[in-house]
């Protein structure tokens, strides 16, 4: 008898590996499935070769444009999705835009770097996009993605953490979580009872540190919207992007923000009213006179910059007089300098789970005994507004005095 012919492969199985022969049932495969959209057929196949490299990843399916992403993100439903932005006939950002609408999947850009495409990278960012990864390039010419094989790799397993929910007109998910957490913390201190935490009513911090990674963009702009008026102790920022991202990060920041938002250079004098964001591809440290050097010494906790050289950086030299918050963020870079900060005499807040895209940085410090508080984002919000308000009612000289 003339066997029936075999149905062909689709989409999810074409990089199927390992399929049996024997005739039994295949044992369930839980690997992360990953839809990969890049107009280069050339970077589809090399950006399957790295993440089919992981054990735990596979490929379901490429797309060279938004437009087969959309359709391919509903009938595949991937795990996640790497996506590249400048793409010829329907680009990333508006195909982003209609997944998180109708069909929200987690999203990690991978795109070589213009200033336009930074600038919808950013904007991605806003909608709920997990992460970017730039393309190694130069002049226009896209390098060997091999050279981002870790950092991609790493960033999908973090981003099939995420829940991401539907969202309006494109909006960010407010308050995304991670699933399972990355760590489980004791029950979290309350802001009231401290007698070591900045009381608005009473001291007002020297300078602000700040530290974020995944998910970090989007409570950045919350919490530093959140501040009226342009008289506030300095704040230094360390927001994990690669690098070239940072100044038009800044740039967005202080679109959004009554304070002066700049991306950090060595050299600069910190003011109040003003804040400084680390440039991507450098450390960022402050010295005890209050101006900023840029460090460019080797990846610390394989970031660069890193949030625990700022935060040495200030615990050494503001000590008492430092406030630092640790943010939402993939990784354990803070911790160690909250610890320090804490040990100096500042005080240290780390953003609650339910708040954070992903808990490993916030819940690292607070594993390390290293937070004052554990607060929401919303709590954040209401503590720098009482800051404000003491800076605006105790300031004699102006928004742009040095601090």
């Amino acid at each position: 008898m003339e066997k029936a012919s075999s149905p062909p492969p689709t989409a999810e199985l074409r990089f199927s590996a390992n399929r049996p022969s024997n005739g039994r049932l295949p044992v369930t495969d839980n690997r992360t499935r990953v839809l990969v959209v890049d107009d280069s057929y050339f970077m589809q196949r090399r950006l399957a070769e790295i993440l089919q490299s992981a054990p735990d990843l596979r490929v379901v399916g490429f797309a060279d444009n938004g437009a087969e992403a959309i359709h391919l993100a509903e009938t595949l439903v991937p795990d996640v999705i790497t996506m590249d932005i400048n793409m010829a006939k329907f680009d990333g950002l508006h195909a982003i835009d209609y997944i998180m609408r109708s069909n929200p999947r987690p999203i990690v850009i991978i795109s070589s770097y213009t200033r336009k495409g930074s600038r919808a990278a950013l904007y991605g960012l806003d909608m709920g996009v997990i992460d970017i990864v730039e393309k190694p390039s130069t002049g226009g010419v896209a390098l060997d993605i091999m050279d981002r094989a870790t950092e991609i790799i790493t960033k999908v397993r973090t981003a099939a953490r995420v829940r991401v929910v539907r969202t309006l007109r494109g909006t960010p998910n407010p308050a995304p979580t991670v699933s399972p957490p990355e760590i489980h913390c004791p029950a979290t201190p309350q802001i009231t009872g401290s007698t070591r935490f900045f009381d608005p009513t009473s001291t007002l911090p020297r300078v602000v540190a700040m530290g974020a990674s995944t998910g970090g963009p989007v409570v950045l702009q919350e919490l530093l919207r959140a501040i009226p008026g342009e008289i506030f102790p300095p704040i230094l920022i360390v927001q994990h992007l690669p690098e070239k991202f940072t100044r038009e990060f800044a740039a967005q920041l202080d679109a959004v923000s009554s304070l002066n938002i700049v991306e950090a250079e060595e050299g600069q004098a910190i003011q109040s009213g003003s804040v400084y964001v680390a440039p991507g591809g450098g450390h960022l440290q402050v010295t005890s006179q209050g101006c900023l050097c840029i460090n460019d010494g080797p990846p610390i906790n394989h970031c660069k910059p890193s949030v625990d050289v700022l935060f040495h950086s200030v615990a050494r030299n503001y000590g008492p007089q430092a406030l630092a918050f640790v943010l939402t963020g993939m990784g354990e870079d803070g911790a160690a300098g909250a610890g320090a900060i804490r040990r100096a005499g500042g005080s240290v807040v780390a953003q609650d789970e339910a708040s954070s895209v992903v808990f490993g940085m916030p819940g690292a410090v607070i594993q390390a005994g290293a937070a004052d508080h554990v607060l929401s984002l919303d709590n954040m919000k209401l503590l720098l507004a009482g800051l404000a308000k003491k800076a605006a009612a105790t300031s004699g000289s102006g928004p742009n005095s040095n601090s």
